[in-house]
């Protein structure tokens, strides 16, 4: 996906989500492709926006030397494999509870579904990252639950009565994956970066 594709497929999955979704579904293109091409892109620039926030605030609030390059560089490393982490998890979780919802239990799909979903949440951190005030900026993450919603009938054929409690599934689980994976991280960076308390 050059780059010219990718922010078409921002652009209408923002935008015009049912069409896009069908785009999706039809297409052949690889999980190795969605990943490096698509969702590496959001990652790295919202683990690029982490580092840039962490580095100004280790500069200008905690004022500590010792951690000005090395823990915004924790950070970013720590977002960019959370993100990873609860992309690859959630999807695995989708694909297994799918037959619960009388959806199609295919890994494949499940991965582009989840992680196309997860496209506003992706966006919403490249600005939340920036600065702790703007945490604010993750409300408009919740568009996920709608772009889910849609894409889920026509990536595993999910039936109209079941589409809304699947999509509320989704939400549960990605929020607790996110919880949790921050958690272990943070506690696993307090080991290093002592007097701090973890990243």
């Amino acid at each position: 996906m050059n780059r010219n594709a990718f922010f078409e497929r921002l652009k209408n999955l923002l935008l015009f989500p049912g069409y896009e979704w069908k785009v999706i579904s039809l297409e052949k293109r690889a999980l190795s492709d969605v990943i490096t091409t698509y969702v590496w892109r959001l990652i790295l620039a919202g683990g690029f926006a982490q580092f840039i926030g962490s580095f100004f605030y280790v500069r200008n609030v905690l004022d500590i030397d010792a951690y000005r390059f090395s823990l915004p560089l924790a950070q970013a490393f720590i977002y960019i494999a959370v993100q990873f982490l609860v992309i690859i998890t959630g999807s695995v979780f989708i694909r297994g509870i799918a037959f619960r919802f009388g959806s199609e239990k295919n890994l494949a799909k499940a991965v582009k579904l989840t992680a196309f979903s997860y496209t506003p949440v992706l966006i919403v951190f490249i600005i939340a990252n920036l600065h702790q005030v703007l945490l604010v900026a993750l409300l408009p993450g919740v568009y996920a639950i709608y772009l889910f919603r849609t894409g889920c009938q026509y990536m595993l054929s999910t039936p109209g009565n079941r589409r809304l409690s699947f999509s509320v599934i989704y939400l549960i689980v990605m929020l607790g994956l996110l919880f949790v994976f921050t958690r272990l991280f943070g506690y696993l960076s307090s080991l290093i970066f002592t007097g701090f308390g973890g990243v």
